[in-house]
C-alpha cells in the first residue's frame, strides 16, 4: 500500500474496514426488510433445525476468527521485529485486511442462515460479531502496542505524523 503520510495511511485503513463491514449490514438490513414485508419467508422451517443450525454456525465462526486471531498475533510478532516504520505498517496493513475480511465472512455466513431460518440467534451472533470487530478496531494506541513501537515511532504514529511537523 502507497501512502504519503500517516494520516493518509489511517484514513486508508479505517475506509477499508468500514466499507467492508458495511455491506452484510446492509445484507441483514435487507433481509429484515424482506421478512417485515412478508416478501420472503424462511426456507427451514423445523424450530429445532433452526436452534441447531445458529449454534452450529456460531461455533464455526468463533473457531474461525480465533484461529484468525491467534495467525494475526503470531504474524504481528514477527512485524515488530523488523526495522523500518513504513515496513511495518505496510505489513500490518495486510494483517488488519485479512482480519477484516475473514470478519465479513462471518458476518456473511450467519447472513445467509439468517436468511435460510429467520431465527434471531443469526443476528444475535452478527452483534457478537461486529461488537468483536470493533473490539479489534485498529486505533493508533494499539497500533503502537501491537507492534511494540518506542520513541520516535510510536510518537509518529499517535499523533498520525503530526509531531515532527515543522
Amino acid at each position: 500500500m502507497n501512502f504519503s503520510s500517516l494520516k493518509e495511511y489511517f484514513y486508508r485503513l479505517y475506509n477499508y474496514g468500514l466499507t467492508r463491514m458495511l455491506i452484510p449490514m446492509i445484507g441483514f438490513l435487507a433481509v429484515y426488510y424482506l421478512f417485515l414485508t412478508k416478501q420472503w419467508f424462511a426456507l427451514i422451517d423445523n424450530e429445532e433445525m433452526n436452534s441447531w443450525l445458529w449454534k452450529f454456525f456460531a461455533f464455526l465462526i468463533f473457531i474461525m476468527l480465533t484461529i484468525v486471531h491467534w495467525q494475526s498475533v503470531r504474524t504481528l510478532n514477527k512485524i515488530s521485529s523488523r526495522v523500518g516504520l513504513g515496513l511495518k505498517l505496510e505489513e500490518y496493513y495486510s494483517v488488519v485486511r485479512a482480519k477484516t475480511n475473514s470478519y465479513v465472512w462471518a458476518a456473511f455466513l450467519l447472513l445467509t442462515g439468517f436468511f435460510c431460518t429467520a431465527d434471531q440467534g443469526f443476528s444475535a451472533c452478527f452483534g457478537v460479531v461486529i461488537i468483536w470487530y470493533w473490539m479489534q478496531w485498529p486505533l493508533p494506541r494499539k497500533v503502537c502496542r501491537q507492534l511494540k513501537l518506542r520513541g520516535d515511532e510510536r510518537e509518529m504514529v499517535l499523533s498520525k505524523g503530526e509531531a515532527f511537523r515543522f
